[in-house]
């Protein structure tokens, strides 16, 4: 098992499961030396060393043992701990991305905005495949798009792509570069959006009560 993916066990005291696609993603980024560790003890793991590369996720198991700070909590509850870890940091803003295990006891990839940047906090890859489908696609920050039917090259940000991290997907997984995510993100949605169709944020809206 990769040493970043025994982290992640370690923080996490509920029972989500991370999908075999993205034990390989893992195990990817070890293999290729793309994980380093700082003072704070923990790993840091990317899709390459090159920090230009698009998207500009960070996964570590950091962020798990703080989550009750984004919902204003003093402490995490069993309703969030037994259903949310978070796994990566998403941009430089303090945005998250978690495995939610929604009603149906299915995994979802969400993501938590740091709600002084991104607002975005929603569903955004149903399954494990559309989640690195979400990666190929380039976007710079995934918490700053603000239309997911544009590819990143009409929202200003030409991507700088990573092709051994492309290669990889499509060798082990036949998965190409999408144009956009508009077929992924299909139910964009702020924080504490209260019309959303969107489980995850309708979920959250709910633990925000619990202060």
């Amino acid at each position: 098992m990769s040493a970043l993916l025994k982290q992640l066990h370690a923080m996490a005291i509920n029972k989500v499961q991370p999908p075999d696609e993205l034990l390989a993603l893992y195990n990817w980024i070890e293999e290729n030396g793309f994980i380093e560790e700082y003072n704070d003890g923990f790993l840091y793991g990317r899709i390459s060393h090159d920090w230009e590369y698009t998207p500009d996720i960070t996964f570590t198991a950091s962020h798990q043992d703080s989550i009750h700070y984004w919902f204003d909590l003093p402490t995490v509850t069993e309703e969030i701990a037994s259903r949310l870890v978070i796994f990566a940091s998403s941009g430089m803003d303090g945005s998250m991305l978690g495995m939610w295990l929604d009603d149906d006891k299915q995994v979802r990839f969400v993501h938590l905005g740091s709600g002084s940047g991104s607002m975005l906090c929603c569903i955004v890859a149903n399954n494990a495949r559309d989640f690195l489908s979400l990666l190929a696609i380039g976007y710079a920050e995934i918490g700053d798009v603000h239309d997911f039917s544009l590819p990143p090259e009409e929202l200003g940000n030409k991507p700088k792509l990573n092709t051994l991290f492309l290669d990889w997907l499509k060798r082990e997984f036949y998965i190409t570069r999408p144009r956009n995510a508009s077929l992924i993100v299909k139910r964009p949605a702020e924080i504490g959006n209260k019309t959303t169709k969107d489980p995850f944020c309708q979920w959250c809206n709910k633990q925000f009560k619990n202060i």
